[in-house]
């Protein structure tokens, strides 16, 4: 499986190859190490580390390959090498760059490769390292592994230039100690600067407090690791805008515990010390904070100095949980937690070096682009999932009607998440899987957190199908029969529809369904609020109905209509009831209204750029909407 490296054996490691290259003495033997490494963080099947000679780059060290010496600008690599850029690709023979003529001579077949250049303090580049086929499913490298190969590369380049080893394993260590540390806080949103700032004020704080020189500087490198352990905290709860429950909570505090077990067994002093900073700093001088309610002085006066220094900057920036605290608001909070949260002297270390630490926080402050908050409109509904099939970044088809209410459940979780218990009612077009298949998740991810049931309504055919072939007992729990917590209700139930019906949803919303033409019994939807409307047909083949009732009914301002394949398959459109570009606008083309929106959904990922070009080919006099995940219909008036 792709990226299937979890965070403690990434750490685990990068500390191994450090510690394996901390004994070598030979050039040669430690660019060998450094091309394991990297081979080994990206999942790669060979990793090569070109150094930079005059006008040639070289190596002495290729994964299956002799020893190799090119012109400096000679192929992909010294593209990279002359331009300073990163480069992913994931087929080389498509990129006129690449130079096939290694591949003949080794009988080598390369497919995917990543290169980063690496830079000397001056910024100066010195060589790059180089990654060929990723073993991962899909054969191809992503922002994941190049975020891994940039470790690899930012240790390698200091490595090679180093004319002491041993300075380099310690600057190293630092540069991977900050970096780990950005990497642990940008999963969370939070900045880059976040660690600096926290860095700079554990130090401000150390020598404030008697440390030595030596050690005040020791703690600012290991302060960036203090949240290392949130490499390890699903992103659901991570970044959850709203307050925890306690599950989550009790999730979420084992940050300091993971963060610990990572690094704890090193026996370099800076991360001895960056794992105290990880384990201790959410500690409380009390003895009320975790993992381990330690109190007072048997704290580390790292985790005591780290948790202060972490709290001021965290409650003065803004997270995706609150908005910044103002200054008077903090040091009253300060003041009261005095011997409380935070060790005593530390505040009065705090206010007596405030001007020194406030003028870190401007040096460091966060640089944010303002953007204009988008104007609710009343007459818009959100698309949760606007594929045809899932794929890494697409969603199958789910429109969110309005709380309550949503149209398809293919991708409702992924945009949702919590969110989702407030649902009460799915409105199903039909029985296929990409239409289906979140009801399940929902049901099972938050059943304890649901106090009403979800209603499944639908035509009879499909309700049939769903209790035969779903939620069965053999694919899934047959959720009709369970009660939830605490409750007599059941956690699922069905409703037939009936075509031409109009249903209330509540304050003015209202939905109709009517038939479409697909490999199932179906049917599609006209949503309504007050006195606009929108019309969906999800799958379906012809379009005959879908005109008689847009040219019918003038309150229908938008339409979504699904185009599935791409116009050199139309024996498998017909066969499995699907439109391609120019099925559909040979139907659109006798809508005589022109005022009226055309948005297009359940494109399959694998044609997505064929049928956008002939989308864009075809389309006529219209003006069409392709939908991604994530977007707004909007189905008001033109006038």
């Amino acid at each position: 499986m792709k990226n299937a490296l979890g965070a403690n054996e990434i750490l685990q490691m990068i500390f191994t190859y450090m510690t394996e290259v901390s004994a070598l003495r030979e050039h040669d033997d430690i660019i060998f190490v450094l091309a394991n490494m990297g081979k080994a963080l990206t999942n790669a099947d060979r990793c090569t580390v070109w150094v930079v000679d005059d006008q040639e780059i070289w190596t002495k060290v290729a994964h299956g390959m002799d020893a190799i010496r090119l012109p400096k600008d000679s192929g992909i690599v010294g593209n990279s090498i002359t331009s300073g850029k990163k480069i992913i690709i994931d087929d080389v023979y498509k990129d006129d760059r690449f130079n096939p003529n290694i591949d003949k001579k080794t009988l080598y077949r390369t497919r995917s490769m990543m290169v980063i250049p690496m830079f000397d303090n001056d910024d100066e580049i010195i060589g790059a390292f180089q990654v060929i086929n990723n073993l991962g499913e899909d054969g191809v490298f992503d922002k994941r592994d190049m975020e891994r190969l940039m470790l690899a590369s930012t240790y390698a380049a200091e490595t090679l230039i180093a004319a002491s080893l041993t300075k380099e394993i310690e600057e190293t260590q630092k540069e991977v100690v900050f970096t780990m540390g950005a990497i642990g806080e940008s999963r969370s949103k939070e900045t880059g600067n976040h660690v600096k700032r926290v860095a700079e004020y554990s130090k401000i704080l150390a020598l404030a407090y008697g440390m030595s020189k030596e050690e005040a500087e020791l703690l600012k490198q290991a302060s960036p690791m203090h949240d290392i352990g949130k490499v390890a905290i699903p992103d659901a709860i991570l970044n959850k805008p709203g307050r925890f429950n306690d599950e989550e909570r009790a999730i979420m505090d084992t940050h300091a515990e993971l963060g610990y077990a990572m690094i704890k067994d090193s026996k370099r002093p800076l991360l001895k010390a960056a794992s105290i900073v990880a384990y201790e700093h959410h500690e409380k001088y009390n003895g009320k904070g975790y993992p381990n309610k330690t109190k007072g002085e048997d704290i580390h006066i790292y985790g005591r100095i780290t948790a202060l220094a972490d709290v001021f900057d965290a409650l003065g920036s803004d997270r995706v949980y609150k908005k910044a605290w103002d200054d008077e608001r903090i040091f009253k909070l300060f003041k009261e937690e005095r011997g409380e949260h935070f060790d005593p002297k530390l505040i009065d270390l705090f206010f007596e070096n405030l001007d020194e630490i406030l003028a870190v926080r401007q040096e460091y402050k966060d640089i944010y682009q303002k953007s204009e908050p988008k104007e609710i409109d009343p007459n818009e509904i959100q698309i949760l999932g606007a594929y045809g099939t899932k794929a890494k970044g697409f969603g199958t088809s789910s429109f969110l009607l309005n709380k309550q209410n949503v149209l398809d459940a293919g991708n409702i979780l992924a945009t949702l998440n919590e969110e989702s218990i407030h649902l009460e009612t799915i409105w199903i077009t039909h029985s296929h899987l990409d239409h289906i298949s979140d009801i399940a998740f929902i049901l099972d991810n938050f059943f304890s957190l649901r106090s009403k049931t979800l209603t499944l309504r639908a035509l009879p055919a499909t309700i049939e199908a769903l209790k035969k072939h779903f939620f069965n007992e053999l694919i899934w729990p047959d959720f009709s029969k369970i009660n939830l917590v605490n409750s007599e209700l059941k956690a699922l139930a069905y409703e037939e529809i009936e075509l031409g019906v109009e249903y209330s949803l509540g304050e003015g919303d209202s939905i109709r369904a009517f038939k479409t033409d697909h490999t199932v019994p179906s049917c599609g939807y006209i949503f309504t609020r007050d006195k606009n409307s929108v019309l969906i047909t999800a799958d379906t083949y012809s379009l005959e109905n879908v005109i008689k009732i847009i040219e019918s009914e003038k309150n229908i301002n938008a339409i979504v209509i699904e185009c599935s394949f791409p116009s050199s398959m139309p024996k498998l459109a017909k066969e499995s009831k699907h439109l391609t570009p120019t099925l559909l606008f040979e139907s659109i083309q006798k809508i005589k209204r022109e005022d009226i929106r055309l948005y297009i959904n359940h494109i399959k990922p694998s044609y997505i750029d064929k049928i956008v070009k002939e989308i864009k080919e075809y389309k006529g006099k219209m003006t069409p909407i392709i939908l991604k995940d994530e977007d707004f219909i909007n189905f008001g008036s033109f006038f």
